[in-house]
């Protein structure tokens, strides 16, 4: 088991999965969708997420206790061969299998967990070499591995090819964000600002347009982050911790900024109607992808020493990210008269900036490079390990796990990156086939299978981490909500192509 740490660092660990480069492209779509339905969309699939994050950490207990019996069903086994083996007859026993096997029919060759004998304790303390906890989250159990125990066999597929997506898709975002944050940092502030403009030149005295100048940056990153891929690399909870303040200090610093600018009388402001339902697919879609941190649960919540109320502590940390979020996107959109795709680029110096001013502007454009480039060969990594898992044998050729897989890890997602245009419809592409796969659907299947397959005699002990949305109603409302943001998502999506 990795190293522990403690619950607040944990709590960090999830505000960082949660407050990414997403979040940045809220605002924009807030300002589309109106101020009221907004808020009450945003709430309600904070809400979800929540409720679907609660699903994981109760399968993860239950899968938990199903493979700590198959283990103790195994061992139960040797100890029957062992002691049935001439040489080591004289071998004492009597602590292996006095109190446990006798407690068994030795005739019956059923799994364990469907023996009604079993004690009704959290922990088999009779079973060598020391107590199983069985309702645990000690035992780090990821969601590839859930699914196996749980799910039939497509599932499998269905889940790999929903979590590669996603990580594609994620990746992608983040060459777009980084490409247009430095673009933005380190062209001339006094021409035309609209990095999306593919004419428009950099610096007044060069040939050179914002777009070359963003490719050149996209190939720039890949060959020094690039690397990573290549080896293995994982989070420490120092990195998280710096990369907690960064986003705590942007965040604070780009909402006092607009508020500001909001209560200054000579700026312009902007405007958002009270509710605008054409444009409520793009908000949902930016908002499925702004709050997803599934697919780590497993491995931050795992190795935290105090787990006691737990989930009631991460719903603490969901109430403080929406918090953050209503207040950044209602600033944002009524103190802009336009609101960018990424928020930070509102904040791009113009000439009338003042020096102290124009010096937090550029570092908030460069927000989203500091704090993805933290995350980024960890989630390039978990694309090419998923990639491995999917396609490759296991007794496949060096050379395709070494160099080709981490390859097409790096370079696919840049290509789409290069080629998209605008960041909203990538975000919202990838929420739509990837993001509710990840955050909707599979802890919903993963909770209504580990309900159904708990042990008998497990499901009379209390399990403390348990989420309080017991209700198979819950699970089966959850995958309604799915269909109901494929259908509504792909729609839009469709629509959009046409016109």
């Amino acid at each position: 088991m990795s190293s522990q740490y403690s619950t607040p660092i944990g709590l960090v660990f999830v505000f960082n999965l949660i407050i990414g480069p997403g979040s940045l492209t809220l605002p924009a779509v807030v300002r589309e969708t109106g101020w009221l339905l907004s808020g009450l969309v945003i709430a309600l699939m904070a809400f979800i997420s929540y409720i679907t994050f609660s699903f994981i950490i109760e399968a993860i207990t239950i899968t938990n206790s199903i493979t700590q019996l198959r283990k103790l069903q195994m061992m139960k086994s040797v100890t029957r061969v062992l002691k049935s083996l001439p040489q080591v007859s004289s071998v004492n026993y009597d602590r292996i299998s006095n109190a446990s096997t006798d407690s068994y029919n030795s005739e019956n060759e059923s799994p364990i967990f469907d023996n009604p004998v079993l004690p009704t304790s959290s922990s088999l303390m009779d079973f060598p070499p020391e107590s199983v906890e069985l309702l645990s989250l000690d035992n780090r159990i990821e969601l590839g591995e859930m699914v196996t125990v749980l799910l039939p066999p497509f599932a499998k597929v269905f889940f790999f090819f929903s979590i590669s997506g996603y990580l594609f898709g994620d990746l992608s975002i983040y060459y777009k964000a980084i490409g247009q944050s430095l673009v933005d940092f380190t062209c001339d502030y006094k021409l035309n600002n609209n990095s999306a403009n593919k004419s428009n030149l950099c610096w007044e005295d060069s040939s050179y347009t914002k777009h070359e100048i963003y490719l050149s940056y996209l190939l720039l990153y890949i060959l020094i982050i690039g690397p990573f891929t290549f080896f293995n690399a994982q989070k420490t909870k120092y990195l998280q911790v710096v990369s907690f303040s960064i986003r705590i200090i942007a965040f604070t610093t780009m909402i006092g900024l607009a508020s500001i600018r909001l209560l200054s009388p000579t700026q312009k402001h902007g405007h958002t109607p009270t509710a605008n339902f054409i444009a409520m697919p793009q908000l949902i879609g930016a908002t499925v992808y702004a709050f997803m941190c599934h697919h780590s649960i497993p491995s931050v919540i795992s190795p935290i020493k105090n787990k006691n109320k737990i989930l009631l502590k991460v719903a603490a940390i969901f109430l403080l990210v929406f918090t953050l979020l209503m207040c950044l996107c209602m600033t944002g959109v009524f103190a802009f008269p336009k609101v960018n795709e990424l928020y930070t680029i509102n904040f791009t110096p113009t000439q009338d900036t003042g020096s102290f001013y124009r010096l937090i502007d550029l570092i908030l454009i460069l927000f989203p490079v500091l704090t993805i480039s933290i995350s980024f060969p960890v989630i390039a990594i978990t694309l090419r390990n998923n990639l491995q898992v999917l396609f490759l044998p296991s007794d496949a050729h060096w050379a395709w796990k070494r160099i080709f897989i981490p390859l097409f890890s790096l370079i696919t997602p840049v290509l789409l990156a290069a080629f998209v245009s605008r960041l909203e419809v990538l975000v919202s592409i990838v929420a739509v086939y990837a993001g509710t796969g990840i955050q909707y659907a599979t802890p919903a299947l993963l909770v209504m299978a580990a309900r159904a397959e708990i042990p008998q005699q497990v499901a009379a002990i209390k399990n403390d981490y348990c989420s309080p949305f017991k209700s198979k109603y819950w699970p089966i409302c959850i995958l309604i909500w799915t269909v109901i943001c494929v259908v509504v998502l792909t729609i839009s999506l469709i629509s959009k192509e046409l016109n």
